[in-house]
């Protein structure tokens, strides 16, 4: 109890300790970090909010003149030289601000593709990576054309490419790009979406893709990319889990311990989180109300819990199916030495002078191994059958149904020995068509009799 109640009082203080500005949430359709002023431009109808993170209160607010038709929750802010630039989430459509006004920059004429891609910028060019559109996902890498504005896509050289996609997590450092995760949308069933766990590299100098392997962090898709800015960590946060922090190149994930305030974290509007100069910068909703909230690093990131591999490496996949391959081989020729084993030893084998049975022997007389052969030619024979096998004329009919007798009790006592079973291996019963008469079987159903030379 005591426990429950310290984790509701930090659930509901840790907050206080941060900067809040209450907004309603009709106030934030888009929102930018301009990280060269520490501004937040939070847009919303024809208006713009500045933020100041510094000291964390509102500086401006003020109207703009917008085209017609433009609502800014259809676009994504993207940052190229300091000049913030709009690009539209459902097609090609980028713009600028100059003054107070907004500008197109583009020439394209793209609708419904690339959706819920990836945007991000590099030197002085901004790029889409994936996307859905028009039942369909991509993996189409386009880049907004300086000369032409118009969006091309970018061939690229070698064979392996990845999966089209859409709402993968990106991270950039100087010469490559890396995907991880993403939805693909197959031709078969364009309704249903599967999830992706590789993880994939892009080389803008080479024009290759390289596959990485599969990551290895639980339910990805939960997670969600937190933008620490061109030359910061890569990070993502999920509410109900914890942070993370990834080193693709070194192929390391971090892990650091769950925290009451996380739980405040506005997820389910797919609302930005920022890291800014030792701060993090998020939402959390309130009844009909935002509050963007301010928290330290210290305090928002807790101690470090441990570190695991971001993805199985490609060669260390195959040399795991290679192993699987050999072990799954050696089980099964293991299981058939066992089998050949099992086998041999439940085959009793009968020779003209003896049985042997898991190397247990013993003698056989020649009318015993007559007999006995005669019983495993034949399922049943009958008792004056057998009797006509052994009998001498010489002796009376008495004397000869006694040495039968004695015969196939000595066969037994042999059998049983051999076999180390209990019961009668030669058994008689009465015939079902004449109950005078008496048909004798072998019966050890448990082993294998086999007759050798």
């Amino acid at each position: 109890m005591f426990k429950k109640r310290l984790f509701l009082l930090l659930l509901f203080s840790l907050p206080v300790l941060g900067q809040e500005i209450i907004f309603k949430v009709s106030d934030q359709e888009l929102t930018t970090l301009d990280r060269g002023k520490g501004l937040l431009l939070q847009f919303s109808g024809d208006s713009l909010t500045t933020i100041d993170i510094a000291i964390f209160e509102i500086k401006s607010k003020k109207a703009l003149k917008l085209p017609a038709g433009f609502t800014f929750i259809e676009y994504r802010p993207i940052w190229l030289n300091n000049t913030l630039l709009l690009s539209e989430k459902d097609g090609g459509k980028v713009y600028a601000f100059e003054n107070d006004s907004l500008v197109r920059k583009d020439r394209s004429d793209i609708h419904h593709w690339q959706s819920e891609s990836s945007l991000f910028h590099r030197n002085d060019t901004i790029y889409k990576y994936g996307g859905y559109g028009y039942w369909t996902t991509s993996n189409a890498l386009t880049y907004l054309n300086p000369i032409s504005k118009g969006w091309e896509v970018i061939g690229t050289k070698g064979l392996e490419v990845p999966k089209s996609t859409h709402l993968q997590i990106h991270f950039l450092n100087k010469n490559n790009l890396f995907i991880l995760g993403g939805y693909h949308i197959s031709g078969t069933n364009r309704l249903k979406a599967l999830y992706q766990n590789s993880v994939w590299a892009y080389d803008f100098k080479l024009r290759i893709w390289s596959y990485l392997g599969q990551s290895i962090i639980e339910e990805m898709d939960q997670y969600k990319r937190i933008d620490t800015g061109p030359e910061g960590t890569h990070e993502l946060f999920n509410a109900q889990r914890s942070l993370v922090k990834i080193d693709v190149i070194n192929n390391e994930t971090s892990y650091y311990t769950e925290n009451p305030l996380y739980f405040n974290v506005e997820m389910d509007l797919n609302l930005p989180i920022y890291k800014y100069k030792n701060a993090y910068i998020y939402y959390q909703k309130t009844n009909k109300n935002l509050l963007l909230t301010k928290v330290t690093e210290n305090l928002f990131v807790k101690q470090k819990t441990g570190n695991s591999s971001l993805f199985v490496h490609q060669k260390n996949r195959t040399l795991y199916a290679v192993f699987s391959v050999l072990f799954g081989v050696l089980i099964i020729v293991l299981w058939v030495i066992l089998k050949k084993k099992q086998k041999k030893k439940k085959t009793l084998f009968v020779f003209e002078h003896k049985i042997s049975f898991n190397k247990k022997e013993a003698f056989l007389e020649p009318f015993e191994y007559l007999i006995l052969k005669t019983l495993i030619v034949n399922t049943a024979f009958e008792s004056a059958q057998i009797l006509s096998l052994i009998y001498n004329e010489s002796l009376t009919k008495s004397h000869n149904e006694k040495i039968k007798n004695n015969l196939i009790e000595s066969l037994n006592l042999k059998l049983s020995y051999v076999i180390e079973g209990s019961g009668t291996p030669i058994a008689s019963e009465k015939s079902p068509e004449d109950k005078r008469i008496r048909i004798y079987s072998l019966k050890i159903p448990q082993v294998k009799v086999r007759l050798e030379k």
